[in-house]
């Protein structure tokens, strides 16, 4: 595009964008795949996943079904299918998939050849001292800014709940940073009955509880009762005021406990509506596996929450965040020093039992923990890689295994291999699993079909009816920064009905704009007429856009739509988060990208043509890509400002523009300087790219990128 026609058309138009336009472009559209359990027992067959490594740690590739033998209770099983996997790619969702039919189209398309990872980072935030939380939003930020890859789905989550909204799986890395910046510490003071200058630690009165250690008890009762000595309280005094404060100090172990438990409970079943396999990092400084004969039983609680991570594909990898620590006195783990030796042999498990229930999550569900390390960045890299190839089996369970509700102890061996090692969940519930409601708690408009209020706060995008989202970020002359969201419709996947005497369709859009703590700041709704194809030269308008704007300041921002085909009743759903930047900062910024911008046909009642950027962002592999962007804060100088857009596979770059200048000298608002280009595909195979636009300023010796992903096809 030529740029007079650009600057005649921002100045009256591109700003303000088309209201509601139609445009001539190919949908073609990507049915996703229904997610469901990694082990199912409601399809026949059973499926668990196996990770074989040799002696030097190293996964082993190559293997056949009849290598395998598979134990359920210690029986012998029938493999009935086997599958080397590659994870986050297409043929993993496939093979994971009930509803083959579904995703079949995805999973043959080069589109989606690499699905990405599924990652989560349980930060358990009431049992973390200081400096462990200090490690642990390192290891964050090093896998957010060197390991994550463009395509994963990662979600932070915490056992506080501060985190809140931001407690989603997304591939924004900003969000992420976001969520990561929300963990503070929590202060883990147990509420005594007894004052008393002598720490007791919870293994301590487990002890005491349990009466497993006679010299324990005589410890601290000789304890209080030296404290106690102007108050002349006697040894029976003492007696009852250590077991009670034993006692208050397990009841509020226990309470957290089992808080921590619900969170990781409602994580496992919120990660089930997403495909694939899930890693799971749960970082902690451990506590009590069990909190005394007084309260319930937390092991149950623990094998409920294996049985969840296990239907839902997640493998969980421990992490003890105490990094090297010591059993003895030290400001870590308050442990009290005895001169008699009475509490040594309990003060020495105190870094060990801590650890049992981080041992449990990890082994039970096929996964490892790290303890008594301080290379956590390093470790959590290892894991991404030993856990990227698996074996899928799958079994026919008999009709015993079918009723019994029991759970069952899962085993696989490689025949003529002792010398393997082999990781898998050790066993499952034999029970049918309540289906997943996990929802946002997103605020949405009331006077809306309850499909479309459903579709805006579900976990994971509708696509019965296929919806494309692109929201962008403009700083107009008049309304400051405005959000534009256009949301996009294929023609071709509406029902259509007799109107009138004319064969039409319609769509009811709505949407809603929150903020990063869900509060929603902006709404809009509507409902679009479409003619069908062929009907009056409307062969041209394959795909209906809508566009909707909200002015807003900076922050972060989540725009979530629906749409909903009237006639059929299908709905569809799109999210996208957006960074509005303080242009008041006076730094160098850039607005969002405006890609494959093109005339359309003239709006009822405009004094000039309309323009419309690609929404889903679709481009074909013979043609061009047109771009622009709008410079801020630059330095107003000629040729002080250079530019340069690339192309990225996998993070790598394929092509790329000559570094260009671009001036605000002759520019007709100099205060936001045009940037537009264009870059020939030149029949780059067909697939998912990063399109990466790169601004300098030369006189200040700052620059700023942004990116944003496109297919081309």
């Amino acid at each position: 595009m030529r740029p007079k026609l650009i600057i005649s058309i921002i100045v009256f138009t591109a700003i303000c964008l088309a209201a509601h336009d139609a445009r001539a472009q190919t949908q073609k559209p990507s049915p996703q795949p229904t997610p469901d359990d990694v082990l199912r027992t409601n399809t026949e067959l059973v499926q668990t996943d196996v990770m074989v490594f040799d002696k030097a740690g190293k996964f082993v590739p190559g293997l056949t079904r009849d290598q395998f033998e598979l134990l359920i209770d210690g029986q012998s099983q029938p493999i009935s299918s086997f599958e080397q996997v590659r994870a986050g790619t297409s043929k993993e969702v496939r093979l994971l998939s009930a509803d083959k039919n579904s995703v079949k189209a995805a999973a043959e398309t080069p589109v989606n050849e690499n699905r990405g990872r599924t990652i989560v980072f349980f930060i358990d935030d009431l049992h973390l001292a200081p400096d462990s939380l200090e490690r642990t939003r390192k290891t964050l930020a090093n896998f957010i800014d060197t390991e994550m890859n463009e395509n994963d789905r990662v979600a932070v989550a915490s056992t506080s709940g501060d985190i809140g909204f931001l407690q989603q799986f997304t591939e924004n890395k900003l969000v992420l940073r976001a969520a990561a910046a929300r963990l503070t510490h929590h202060a883990y003071n147990v509420r005594e009955l007894a004052d008393s200058h002598t720490p007791m630690t919870e293994n301590m009165a487990l002890s005491i509880e349990r009466k497993d250690d006679p010299g324990v008890l005589e410890f601290y009762i000789d304890r209080c009762l030296l404290d106690a000595l102007p108050l002349k309280v006697t040894r029976q005094g003492c007696e009852v005021q250590v077991k009670d404060r034993a006692r208050a100090i397990l009841l509020q172990a226990a309470s957290v406990i089992l808080n921590t438990y619900a969170s990781l409970e409602s994580l496992m079943r919120t990660a089930a509506l997403l495909p694939g396999r899930k890693l799971v990092f749960f970082i902690s400084d451990g506590f009590l596996l069990d909190t005394g004969p007084r309260n319930a039983d937390p092991r149950d609680k623990l094998r409920q929450i294996t049985d969840e991570a296990v239907r839902a594909g997640a493998v969980i990898y421990t992490i003890d965040a105490r990094g090297l620590f010591s059993g003895q006195l030290d400001a870590t783990n308050n442990v009290p020093f005895d001169p008699k030796a009475r509490i040594e042999s309990t003060a020495l498990r105190e870094g060990t039992i801590a650890q049992d229930v981080l041992n449990a999550l990890a082994g039970d569900t096929g996964g490892r923990a790290l303890r008594n390390q301080n290379y956590f960045d390093r470790w959590v890299s290892k894991i991404l890689d030993e856990t990227s190839e698996y074996y899928l089996l799958a079994w026919r369970p008999n009709n015993q295994q079918e009723t019994q509700a029991t759970f069952k102890n899962i085993s696989v061996r490689v025949t003529g291999h002792p010398e393997y090692t082999v990781r898998l969940p050790r066993g499952f519930i034999n029970h049918t699993p309540t289906a997943a409601t996990a929802t946002d708690e997103v605020q949405v408009p009331t006077r809306v079909h309850r499909d479309l209020q459903q579709a805006l706060t579900v976990i994971n995008p509708k696509q019965e009816l296929p919806t494309a989202l692109s929201a962008v970020f403009l700083d107009t002359p008049d309304n400051g920064i405005v959000v534009t969201a256009s949301v996009q419709v294929s023609n071709e996947t509406l029902s259509y009905a007799e109107t009138r005497g004319k064969q039409t369709a319609a769509v009811d859009v709505v949407g809603v704009i929150v903020n990063d703590h869900g509060k929603p700041v902006g709404s809009f709704q509507t409902e679009l007429n479409v003619k069908p194809l062929g009907d009056n030269g409307a062969t041209e308008n394959s795909s209906s856009i809508y566009n909707a704007r909200v002015k807003l300041g900076p922050g972060l921002y989540q725009v979530r739509v629906a749409t909903r085909d009237v006639h059929s009743g299908r709905v569809g759903s799109a999210q996208q988060w957006i960074e509005i930047p303080d242009l008041h900062l006076r730094r160098l910024t850039l607005s969002s990208l405006l890609l494959g911008l093109q005339s359309v046909s003239e709006a009822k009642g405009a004094a000039a043509p309309q323009v419309q950027f690609s929404v889903d962002h679709h481009f074909a592999r013979s043609g061009s890509l047109g771009f622009m962007a709008f410079v801020y804060n630059a330095t107003q100088r000629n040729g002080a400002i250079t530019f340069q857009a690339r192309l990225l596979k996998g993070g790598q770059p394929l092509r790329a523009t000559p570094w260009q200048k671009i001036g605000g000298g002759d520019s007709t608002d100099p205060t936001r300087i045009i940037c537009n280009g264009g870059m020939r595909l030149n029949d780059l195979p067909a697939g998912q790219y990063t399109f990466e636009l790169t601004i300098t300023d030369g006189a200040n010796n700052t620059s700023v990128t942004e990116r944003t992903r496109i297919i081309l096809e």
